[in-house]
């Protein structure tokens, strides 16, 4: 997708978030004349849809909405001009509930937060974060669950790069919007338990599965407490989120190397259906993200992940596997 038609969708809200109260703006990217061009263009954020740069970024800052999921302090002390804050734990703890049927996705808690931050569902959104690692891959799965109708994109390097290139920030926090978000969920980016448990045999899967935590926690040497088994689902191939990213998660690796990782060392393929999943969904959120970027046909994440598998039975057809030499690792990057 070319970047300069990502806005195509975008109903543009004149004054909205526009007004802030005690805000102290500074920066332009690239003022100083001595930040490195690395810092505006990215691999990814050339080839894959949902990414940008801090230069598409800076030129297009007034016809997007700004999520940030900081915390409150690193928001209030500096984030990118324009910026709304969506709070991790509201993603967490409010886009699913535990149910007698396994975690369901509850649409109508988080849209009132995104409506909070003055979006609503035919906004092109950018989000954020320090870089480009767990929450912010969380965020845009968790629009598209909602069914977000603009475009979603991540910034790649987040606001750390957005600084280092010296990119327009303020401080303070906006005076509070609201909009109208009226959601609906979008079960094409969403596994359910039911889901999951129908490709699932003792003898494997017929789907894609892949399983973003770490090796240990894969094989069953290292789990949650609360949950009562350890191990992986049968038939997962095991990718740790880690290995997509680079420079401490600030960043996305290059598209050439997410093909090696993901096509040709873990052999997946893009034409048949993936279902990715970690502890809670949020390191699967990368994963899910990446295989979108490498054009999957159809990826979802699996909302209760292995917090919901591991307290199940396999007496009721829910299979897991545990063990050193079982399943495989993929480590291209490890």
């Amino acid at each position: 997708m070319d970047p300069n038609h990502r806005l195509d969708r975008r109903t543009v809200l004149l004054g909205t978030g526009a007004v802030a109260s005690g805000l102290s703006i500074a920066g332009c990217l690239g003022a100083n004349g001595e930040a490195d061009p690395d810092l505006y263009a990215t691999p990814a954020a050339d080839e894959f849809e949902a990414v940008v740069d801090s230069m598409w970024l800076e030129e297009h800052l007034s016809d997007v909405e700004l999520l940030d999921i900081r915390d409150n302090t690193s928001f209030t002390e500096g984030h990118i001009a324009g910026a709304h804050r969506l709070p991790e734990t509201a993603m967490l703890e409010q886009h699913y509930e535990e149910t007698t049927d396994g975690y369901e996705a509850t649409p109508d808690a988080i849209a009132d937060v995104v409506a909070d931050a003055g979006i609503t569902p035919a906004d092109d959104v950018v989000v954020y974060g320090a870089g480009s690692n767990l929450w912010e891959t969380y965020a845009i799965y968790t629009l598209r669950a909602i069914g977000h109708d603009g475009t979603v994109s991540l910034l790649d390097g987040g606001f750390s790069v957005w600084t280092a290139a010296d990119g327009e920030t303020e401080t303070g926090t906006p005076e509070p919007t609201t909009a109208s978000y009226d959601p609906e969920l979008e079960m094409d980016v969403i596994a359910t338990r039911d889901r999951v448990a129908a490709a699932v045999d003792e003898d494997g899967a017929n789907v894609q599965l892949v399983d973003n935590r770490s090796p240990a926690e894969y094989r069953g040497d290292h789990g949650n407490d609360d949950v009562s088994r350890r191990g992986h689902i049968t038939g997962a191939v095991n990718i740790e989120f880690t290995q997509n990213l680079i420079d401490n998660g600030d960043r996305l690796r290059s598209p050439a190397d997410l093909e090696t990782l993901w096509l040709d060392d873990a052999g997946l393929d893009p034409a048949e259906e993936a279902i990715s999943y970690c502890s809670t969904g949020v390191r699967g959120s990368v994963g899910w993200f990446i295989m979108e970027q490498l054009e999957w046909e159809t990826v979802r994440n699996y909302e209760g992940s292995w917090q919901d598998w591991g307290t199940l039975s396999e007496a009721d057809g829910y299979y897991y596997t545990s063990g050193p030499d079982t399943g495989t690792v993929v480590d291209t990057f490890a």
